[in-house]
């Protein structure tokens, strides 16, 4: 579908949207979500930072900033809240661990979080519970909205355009609008400048073998999105039609492969960011499927590693994506090229009974028996298992020495909205990510920050909470 500025107004809908909306507002299932995003968000930012491959390169990034008003979670370091944005949503995006709408594949908090929490530490905001439990509501709905209006237009394989980045920059700007208190107007304006700085594509995420885009896409999303707030602050003006407009980004980068009416209907009352999942395990979620019913294999059969003669997995088309070409998937030269790999995830959970998030390093990749685990792993093409509104399937076939063979398929797996975690899956998942990274942290402090967020809406020191992350960094 195409629309002009005459037709459209989505997007002065959603800038009162995001405005107007208050912490108060929320319904108690749209405010636990949230709260437990941020909370997984906070963990994996931590655990990212003290063993993914980039964190090196992301200090000496910010170091050339020279400080600022805002932290990096996980060390401490002050920096300009863009730049703290940036880094500290790629910190949440080394693991792929973070909250995703399972179809379209757009991640939600990692996109925006980062930029409204720096902005609310730079701009020292009064109520800072509430104002960033307002903008995590804004920033997921209108980043899940905006997944939703590409949903129908999306073919069954992977697609060219990135929509998380793409939509980032948009979801990124108004959460930070939020903080900041803007009005609708001003709110609008940051969308439009957003607009105009919204990039990126698939080719530096899935198919570049070495390449840090997998991770920096969320980072410059959040870096353009809290620009964008400040420099409508300032005053900078952009009023459009950023998002429907005949030039606005859905006609720029999804032409005639849009919904209008997702953007809108039932705003307010309605809530789709209810839909995205959590992850359980690090990696991409097409993988999760394929490695529960591996791992279902194993437990139910008794099985063990030396007892597998082949594994063979059937496939739809962003599965065969994940396996293919076999010399990248099986052996994989990056972090990034391991997190999207089906055929190299699998051979983790055979082996170790899970997928941590130390299994994706370097050291971790030379594994000669994970390795030759991986390149037992077949994969075939099956076309009926192109799953459009969700994730696909997981099957697997294990054919064991003693000649037995068994199946087992995945439909929905776990933390996907029909088989949800819960605050204390994340809280769980949050201890294990803090106490991978930061083994000094106290049980105490651990608890204080879950209590935190249980009860954001009562924060009113935002610094002496974000403290608490980096207190024990070395």
């Amino acid at each position: 579908m195409r629309c002009d500025e005459t037709t459209s107004n989505v997007s002065a809908q959603l800038a009162e949207f995001a405005a107007t909306l208050a912490a108060d507002d929320l319904p108690e299932t749209v405010a636990q979500q949230c709260k437990q995003a941020l909370l997984d968000l906070l963990g994996i930012a931590v655990a990212g930072e003290r063993v993914g491959e980039t964190s090196h390169a992301l200090e000496r990034y910010a170091s050339q900033s020279g400080g600022g008003a805002a932290w990096i979670w996980a060390t401490g370091r002050r920096a300009p809240p863009a730049t703290a944005a940036l880094v500290n949503a790629a910190h949440a995006r080394v693991l792929d661990y973070d909250d995703i709408i399972d179809y379209p594949q757009i991640h939600v908090t990692v996109c925006f979080a980062p930029a409204a929490i720096a902005i609310a530490q730079a701009a020292r905001v009064d109520r800072p519970g509430q104002r960033l439990l307002a903008a995590l509501a804004v920033g997921s709905e209108i980043q899940s909205r905006l997944a939703a209006a590409i949903a129908a237009g999306l073919g069954p394989g992977l697609p060219v355009m990135l929509a998380s980045q793409l939509f980032g920059y948009l979801s990124a700007a108004a959460a930070c609008g939020k903080v900041l208190g803007f009005d609708a107007t001003r709110m609008l304006h940051a969308l439009g400048l957003a607009q105009m700085q919204a990039a990126g594509t698939e080719e530096m995420v899935v198919h570049a073998p070495v390449s840090a885009g997998k991770i920096l896409y969320a980072g410059l999303c959040n870096q353009g999105g809290a620009q964008s707030a400040l420099m409508s602050l300032a005053g900078l003006s952009a009023l459009g039609d950023p998002v429907g407009g005949q030039a606005g980004l859905l006609n720029a980068c999804f032409p005639e492969a849009f919904e209008l009416g997702p953007l809108t209907a039932g705003l307010g009352s309605r809530y789709e960011s209810l839909k995205r999942c959590f992850k359980p395990q690090p990696g991409t979620l097409v993988s999760h499927p394929f490695c529960e019913a591996a791992l279902g294999l194993m437990r139910l059969h008794r099985l063990r590693p030396d007892d597998i003669s082949w594994v063979r997995l059937r496939v739809g088309p962003w599965g065969q994506a994940m396996c293919e070409p076999h010399d990248v998937r099986r052996q994989p030269p990056s972090a990034s090229a391991a997190m999207n790999s089906i055929p190299y995830a699998v051979a983790l959970a055979l082996l170790r009974g899970q997928v941590g998030v130390n299994d994706f390093g370097a050291q971790a990749r030379t594994d000669e028996t994970v390795l030759r685990m991986a390149a037992r792993i077949e994969h075939e093409l099956d076309p009926t298992l192109a799953a459009p509104g969700s994730v696909e399937p997981g099957i697997v076939m294990i054919g064991c020495s003693d000649g037995a063979a068994y199946s087992e398929r995945v439909d929905v797996a776990h933390g996907q909205p029909a088989r949800p975690m819960s605050f204390d899956d994340i809280a769980a998942k949050f201890v294990r990510n803090i106490t991978c990274a930061r083994p000094s942290m106290s049980p105490g402090a651990i608890d204080r920050v879950i209590a935190t967020v249980r009860e954001l809406e009562q924060l009113d020191d935002l610094d002496s909470f974000l403290q608490q992350l980096s207190a024990t960094a070395s």
